[in-house]
């Protein structure tokens, strides 16, 4: 159940569908309770790089078109740091402004997350994580749109998503199977949304390549359906599954991954609204990228 041969090139900095309630990707480098000084890694560093067909954020389309992710992450006994940024290479349009395309070079969307990963080891044998316990702090924003607000520029989340969390992976019997929770507040006063989300994920590796599977089912209350769908009341947002294969590339810690996740709305109602917006109510995302982690 050991995860210490996989978990350096199963990992990737963001998520495709960033800034879900429940994270799926692995923390590396947590602090470990109990654990001995020196026996368990204290520093990660990573970066990376990936053209996406798509944004998304908690899986609702920001730039229906291609786009370069670039990001980064730090963490040093259990406290991370993320820097996640999608940048336009395509030209699709801006839902938020009525006739008008992003251009190529446009900052899209900016992410950062402060984290702090606790994990909690079997007691019967100290290489085995059987918890990981992940508060955590997201400010998403979009520093393509227009500062000033009006009735007919739907930039109303620009600076309103300050999301207050926690995170928490069960690792089951099964080596390399874990279930999944977490539950996220908005700290913004203008919209005191909550979101939560269910999960599995799978980690498997066949020779050089690692690979990693996960589902998720998200949940909302009814002041973030109403403002993300248009329905006013508490129920599921997104079934969610995706998939990441990940090889050694070129060079030293240099890794190239191809990644794949479909979302789809779940309410028949909010599909109908989005739908009315020009809008998908079910999308995949196709990433291919290459990850630098030095160890």
């Amino acid at each position: 159940m050991t995860r210490s041969a996989i978990v350096p090139t199963i990992l990737a900095l963001c998520a495709a569908g960033s800034a879900a309630a429940l994270d799926h990707e692995f923390a590396y480098a947590p602090m470990v309770v109990g654990a001995a000084a020196g026996t368990t890694p204290e520093y990660f560093v990573g970066v990376d790089a990936a053209l996406q067909s798509k944004v998304t954020d908690d899986y609702r389309v920001i730039a229906d078109d291609t786009a370069l992710a670039l990001d980064a992450q730090f963490r040093g006994y259990g406290l991370g740091v993320a820097l996640c940024t999608d940048w336009a290479v395509g030209q699709s349009t801006d839902y938020t402004r009525p006739g008008h395309k992003f251009n190529p070079g446009e900052l899209l969307r900016t992410e950062i997350r402060v984290d702090w990963a606790i994990e909690i080891r079997d007691p019967r044998d100290a290489n085995i994580p059987l918890l990981q316990i992940i508060p955590h702090l997201n400010y998403v924003t979009y520093p393509s749109q227009r500062d000033v607000y009006s009735a007919d520029y739907n930039n109303w989340l620009k600076d309103r998503q300050r999301w207050l969390g926690v995170d928490a992976w069960w690792a089951l019997p099964v080596e390399g199977v874990e279930l999944g929770a977490g539950v996220e507040q908005n700290l913004s006063t203008e919209w005191r949304a909550t979101r939560a989300g269910l999960g599995g994920r799978e980690f498997i590796q066949y020779n050089a390549v690692d690979l990693a599977f996960w589902q998720l089912i998200n949940l909302a209350d009814a002041e973030y359906r109403e403002v993300v769908g248009g329905e006013d009341k508490t129920g599921v947002t997104t079934l969610v599954a995706g998939g990441r294969a990940t090889i050694p590339m070129f060079g030293q810690d240099v890794y190239g991954f191809v990644e794949v996740e479909a979302s789809y709305w779940l309410d028949q109602d909010i599909r109908e609204n989005l739908k009315d917006a020009g809008m998908d109510s079910g999308d995949v995302v196709l990433s291919v990228g290459l990850n630098w982690m030095p160890q």
